[in-house]
């Protein structure tokens, strides 16, 4: 059953990134749509101005941020 999570979740993030691949700022939106879907990205046109969603997107760039100097 992880497995399965793990390669959905994988899929799911493969998606996003080809669905934003046009936009400069593709990163962010694909962080903000796995947190708050894609019709929240879609309909504020980039991250939407939900505090848990803003909270999020600066999380997981600051940790990948780190993990890809330390690598």
């Amino acid at each position: 059953m992880p497995e399965q999570n793990i390669d959905a979740g994988a899929h799911y993030l493969s998606w996003l990134m080809q669905r934003y691949s046009h936009h400069k700022d593709q990163l962010r939106r694909v962080i903000a749509a796995y947190n708050a879907g894609p019709g929240a990205v879609e309909h504020y046109r980039g991250v939407p101005p939900y505090r848990e969603t803003r909270v999020y997107v600066a999380r997981v760039l600051r940790l990948f941020k780190r993990y890809r100097t330390e690598a």
